[in-house]
């Protein structure tokens, strides 16, 4: 057994994914957007990279990160990307903790977390008030190394991200992936045949540019 300590688990899983009549072609889909964000991260990696994602059974897919910060940004670019390529929204479960790894698996307290984060998740979209819910965060109690308010403050950030995105058009939504992806405003304002003033009017009104000033403070990146 190898312990690895200190590591930010991301579990996701396709929602409503028993409806969709092509399966093959959406784990095809799915396996390409995992490589996409492996080879993003490798590009932007300073060092460890965490693990790669993976799928692993039925329509799940998992995979490590070194930061808080970093989880949370995956979970937003994979749910957009999955959106986009394939017309179906996606939850996920963030932890964080220690894991296990074993020569036919993995376990510890890293896992456990990010599947208590996701069955959280799960619940709230099931309420009333927050049919929107699909990304939250746990911390594993027993690692003792992110306070309470950590992990409060995040799902905090991640329901008010959810609620955002739910609320977007469809152009909003598009417009917000491809500025997710780095795209310039004037790319974006081509492919859509819109000005870009209108595309700048549309990443603030959405909440777009509020989305991605916030995960920036997150990374530590604004003042």
């Amino acid at each position: 057994m190898t312990l690895i300590t200190d590591q930010f688990t991301l579990i996701g899983d396709i929602i409503g994914s028993r409806t969709v009549s092509d399966r093959a072609g959406l784990q095809h889909d799915i396996q390409a957007i995992l490589e996409e964000e492996n080879r993003r991260r490798r590009a932007d990696a300073s060092g460890s990279a965490g693990q790669d994602l993976e799928t692993t059974v039925g329509d799940e897919f998992q995979g490590v990160y070194d930061s808080l910060a970093d989880a949370v940004n995956a979970s937003l670019v994979l749910r957009l990307a999955l959106a986009e390529r394939t017309g179906v929204d996606s939850r996920y479960g963030l932890g964080h903790g220690d894991i296990e790894r074993f020569d036919n698996g993995q376990d510890g307290p890293g896992w456990w977390s990010a599947r208590t984060a996701i069955d959280r998740a799960k619940r709230a979209a099931t309420a009333k008030r927050t049919p929107f819910a699909r990304t939250c965060f746990s911390a594993w109690s027993e690692a003792g190394q992110i306070p309470d308010e950590t992990e409060m403050s995040t799902n905090a950030f991640l329901l008010m991200r959810d609620a955002a995105i739910a609320q977007m058009s469809d152009r909003e939504r598009v417009l917000f992936t491809g500025f997710m992806r780095g795209e310039s405003q004037a790319s974006l304002a081509a492919r859509e045949g819109i000005t870009q003033s209108a595309v700048s009017q549309s990443l603030s009104r959405s909440g777009a540019f509020a989305i991605e000033a916030a995960q920036s403070r997150l990374r530590g990146d604004l003042e």
